[in-house]
């Protein structure tokens, strides 16, 4: 999938990690009955196989290029699904289900939990960028919003990417916010694999996403959030303040290269003083680590963004 401001993480290797092992049933055969089956069917139609990580297990480490992630899948439909970073920390995100409803992996490593809420089943992959999907399959008569409540680690919030999606963002020291993980813009298939118009809001710490059916759609209709956390994507974002600072030529953090240093006739401070002209905010890259870049590189790298793309962060 589409994923936008991202460092895109390899696959290096899968482990198993200790704990219980979710019920698993082969491709295709009927280990726990005719609802996983068909759940699993639905699911996998609308995803593929080829990106889900962690085969028969419910918890696969992701080693990439930014370190370790752990995915976690719950064993029941009422726990939360967890992507943990090699520092300890973690982003949850708790599927929108009203009966537990125990969890039957099938033998490609999706995690279905069949009639989890009204005309719905749930399901969780892990991803080989090191993150998850929690996927949300909406039959007849089912509701066309879906709440998903995350939880977040201590100082971390969510910036809207404008394409979308939303960054999952951290000070970035002591200056502007850098994203250590993303959630992908929705994407929605009914059941003859036809886009179905989706989006997301938020509400709090609540992704809420709204599938826009008619009475031309085929059912089942496949959802899917897909977030990952732990991979830092090297674009940092200020806020107006921040802004006019960098536009005088100021530097707000020690990282950052001189904001008034030209490159093919533009600077930091020239994009800046553009941003700050409209009301609009400026983000740009760095390193993933936030090592120093060179003026170009953060020039060519940086661009404007608004209040309402921003989420309330460009104020």
């Amino acid at each position: 999938m589409k994923r936008k401001n991202a460092v895109h993480a390899a696959l290096l290797t899968t482990a198993l990690i200790a704990g219980t092992s979710i019920p698993a049933f082969a491709s295709g055969g009927t280990g726990d009955g005719t609802a996983a089956d068909q759940a699993v069917a639905a699911v996998q139609k609308a995803t593929g196989t080829t990106g889900i990580a962690g085969a028969g297990i419910q918890s696969a480490v992701m080693a990439t290029e930014r370190g370790s992630v752990t995915v976690s899948t719950p064993t029941s439909a009422e726990k939360p699904v967890s992507v943990a970073a090699s520092d300890g920390s973690a982003v949850t995100m708790a599927l929108p289900a009203a009966v537990d409803t125990a969890g039957v992996t099938s033998a490609a490593g999706t995690t279905v939990y069949p009639d989890a809420a009204a005309h719905v089943d749930l399901a969780v992959q892990a991803t080989v960028d090191g993150g998850a999907r929690a996927l949300v399959t909406l039959k007849n008569a089912a509701p066309n919003t879906q709440r998903f409540d995350l939880g977040l680690p201590d100082g971390a919030s969510l910036v809207a990417d404008g394409d979308g999606g939303y960054d999952i963002v951290t000070s970035a020291g002591g200056a502007g916010l850098v994203p250590r993980g993303h959630i992908d813009a929705p994407w929605a298939k009914d059941a003859n694999g036809d886009a179905v118009p989706t989006s997301y809001s938020l509400d709090g710490n609540t992704l809420v996403q709204t599938v826009e059916t008619n009475p031309d759609t085929a059912y089942p209709v496949v959802a899917d959030p897909h977030y990952t956390w732990g991979i830092i994507t090297g674009t940092v974002y200020f806020n107006k303040k921040e802004t006019k600072l960098l536009a005088v030529g100021g530097t707000v953090v020690s990282w950052l290269p001189n904001p008034a240093t030209k490159v093919g006739g533009r600077s930091l401070a020239t994009i800046a003083g553009g941003a700050a002209a409209v009301g609009k905010c400026i983000k740009f890259k760095v390193n993933p680590s936030l090592a120093l870049l060179s003026p170009a590189a953060a020039i060519n790298g940086s661009g404007l963004y608004s209040g309402k793309a921003g989420d309330g962060y460009c104020k």
